[in-house]
């Protein structure tokens, strides 16, 4: 099910997902909203444990009330896929590669906004045959995701090295890193260390090779896993999760919020609603409210039209949004 199917349950979820990223403390006046009185959620909610319920503890629901489970094969077949048919998504990965590496050019906006972004972009772009294979294993839909997911890894480095902002966790490690070793980033960064931008990239390049490597040859005894029964499966990968959202921020927290997430994941799921919207509004949601509020206190003493013929760039935005809202409601509603 995606938004594209049920637009108005799409945009439903989607404003779900911004009321959730809006609790905590408001970034500009340090103003508690949607917080109840509840002190652990003056620092939001994290969307990390979210994911893992939305897309975790969620598929487990889904999966272990079937009573027939899925056919896995007990040997795997060729794993690296013929050039010709590598090279028919050449477009998609170049397409993909451009907005992951831009949206990692973004502070705060990470891989998971990358991928949504060419997900969604080339889903718009497939043709309704090809459309009605997303979601069900399409290989399209794969690398759009994948190589945004990637592009966005390279596209994080140009804000770290050049302004010293990281664009997200990892990068920040990295940053860290090269305090440690003395080294400034900014904008004279290469000057005053020179080469360090080529060799930072060169081995992204080679730790790219060897996770190829790893990857071929560690997914055959992966597959395997799957033949396991069901009902040892699910077990083993609940822990997992609960692991995966304690080590975000060491808090219990944020544990009980992945099992709440899952549980209105399934939910919303059987009621057929699109999860990615949710997700989407989630992440972006900070970034919109803060950068909303910034510039309603410089623009408050002018009138709301004088700000729209001043500022095109931001009307073109508005008149894109606009669009998008009538194409996705009404029109694509109506078909």
């Amino acid at each position: 099910m995606s938004a594209g199917d049920m637009p108005f349950k799409g945009w439903i979820s989607g404003w779900v997902g911004l009321l959730i990223s809006f609790v905590g403390l408001d970034a500009i006046h340090g103003i508690p909203h949607f917080i109840f009185g509840v002190c652990v959620l003056e620092d939001g909610i994290s969307y990390i444990p979210l994911l893992i319920g939305l897309f975790g503890l969620t598929e487990i629901l889904k999966v272990l009330p079937q009573k027939s489970p899925p056919g896995i094969p007990s040997e795997v077949g060729r794993i690296i896929p013929p050039m010709k048919m590598m090279l028919g998504y050449t477009k998609a990965s170049l397409r993909s590669g451009i907005i992951g590496t831009i949206i990692g050019a973004i502070p705060g906006a990470g891989a998971n906004v990358a991928s949504f972004l060419s997900y969604d972009n080339g889903r718009r772009r497939a043709s309704d045959e090809e459309r009605q294979k997303w979601g069900k294993g399409s290989y399209e839909a794969i690398v759009c995701a994948e190589v945004a997911n990637n592009a966005n890894i390279g596209g994080s480095m140009l804000p770290t090295l050049t302004l010293g902002i990281p664009g997200n966790a990892a990068a920040a490690a990295i940053l860290a890193a090269l305090e440690m070793k003395n080294v400034v980033v900014g904008p004279t960064i290469q000057t005053e260390n020179p080469g360090i931008i080529f060799f930072i990239y060169i081995g992204l390049i080679i730790a790219n090779f060897l996770m190829h490597g790893m990857a071929t040859a560690l997914i055959k005894p992966c597959v395997k896993l799957f033949s396991l029964p069901r009902t040892l499966l699910m077990p083993l990968i609940i822990p997992i999760c609960v692991m995966g959202a304690f080590a975000v921020a060491l808090n219990y927290f944020d544990v009980y919020l992945m099992f709440f997430a899952g549980i209105v994941g399934y939910v919303l799921h059987r009621f057929g609603f699109p999860l990615a919207p949710m997700v989407l509004a989630v992440i972006l949601g900070p970034l919109a409210d803060e950068n909303m509020r910034r510039a309603l206190l410089i623009f408050e003493d002018k009138e709301w039209w004088l700000i729209l013929i001043d500022r095109p760039i931001g009307t073109i935005l508005l008149l894109i949004v606009i669009y998008t809202f009538y194409d996705g409601i009404f029109k694509r509603g109506k078909s």
